[in-house]
């Protein structure tokens, strides 16, 4: 590779530091860097610059720094690679002190591509709109912006109505995103390789709380009951005003996001074992037993 960005979270103590001795490190292995600060509309137009001219973007922060940037790189088909900085990410792929090695290995050519899903937010009728259609790696959520307010929407599949939420909001979210916000309100988690969706609403009141997988196919008809009015949140750092009686439509993306993994595909599952604690530290299973538990220093 010869041309590296690398993108910090600010306000996180210990990121730039970082992302300045990976892209050092970068350098003195004869690759063309650069360094940028998400956050900002000043800080948007430069990864816009330089992202489509670079091979590999390099996020340290967290799983919001992935996403930031990734909107980004979904446009210019650049692929991410993830940093963690001290809390549990499941889009990052390394820790902090793991970066340097995992950077050395990328470089090195051992990292594989890993295709992520996007779904796509725009106005059913055709309104058009400069933010639409909004692209998310992680989720839509349709939602009152007050805290103790619900919002009354009404979901079609396709055209078919399913369900009259009155919720505190309503998601849908992507395989990669099924380990974000949807999974905190009880979703199920899908293979991040998956292409389906998750649709769930938020604290419905006097209805059932059922999450529905989706197939990639599926067309999802977010409809705003008169006298709500709503926002509709893109990932979490984009958000767009949604006036009373109108119909988001929620579906499969044209972009993808690749992300560089260094573990085989079956790594994911031990990740989320261990990122979840499905799994006490002090046992391991044996499966040359029957499956029966032991102490990992028996």
């Amino acid at each position: 590779m010869n041309r590296l960005g690398f993108c910090y979270h600010p306000d996180l103590v210990g990121a730039y530091p970082l992302a300045e001795q990976l892209a050092k490190h970068a350098r003195e292995r004869g690759a063309e860097t650069w360094l940028a600060a998400l956050g900002g509309d000043e800080v948007e137009r430069t990864l816009s610059e330089r992202v489509p001219d670079s091979e590999l973007v390099v996020c340290v922060g967290g799983d919001g720094t992935v996403l930031h940037a990734s909107a980004v790189a979904a446009r210019c088909e650049t692929p991410i690679f993830g940093v963690r900085i001290g809390r549990l990410g499941f889009l990052c792929e390394v820790t902090g002190e793991e970066a340097p090695v995992a950077l050395q290995r990328i470089l090195d050519g051992e990292a594989r591509s890993e295709r992520r899903a996007m779904i796509q937010a725009q106005l059913a009728d055709g309104e058009s709109r400069e933010d639409w259609p909004a692209h998310a790696l992680n989720d839509v959520v349709i939602g009152r912006r007050g805290l103790g307010r619900t919002i009354s929407v009404g979901a079609r599949i396709d055209g078919v109505l399913i369900a009259e939420y009155r919720a505190d909001a309503v998601i849908v979210a992507t395989a990669t995103g099924s380990t974000g916000y949807a999974l905190s309100v009880g979703g199920p988690i899908l293979h991040p390789s998956s292409g389906d969706m998750v649709l769930i609403p938020v604290a419905p009141h006097l209805s059932r709380a059922n999450a529905l997988v989706l197939p990639a196919s599926a067309s999802i008809q977010l409809e705003v009951a008169r006298g709500f009015e709503a926002h509709v949140s893109v990932d979490g750092h984009m958000e767009l005003p949604v006036s009373a009686g109108s119909v988001v439509e929620v579906s499969r993306s044209a972009r993808t996001v690749d992300f560089l993994r260094l573990g085989d595909d079956d790594a994911f599952y031990a990740h989320l074992a261990r990122r979840l604690g499905w799994l006490r530290l002090d046992h391991v299973l044996d499966e040359g037993d029957g499956g029966s538990t032991r102490r990992s220093g028996d």
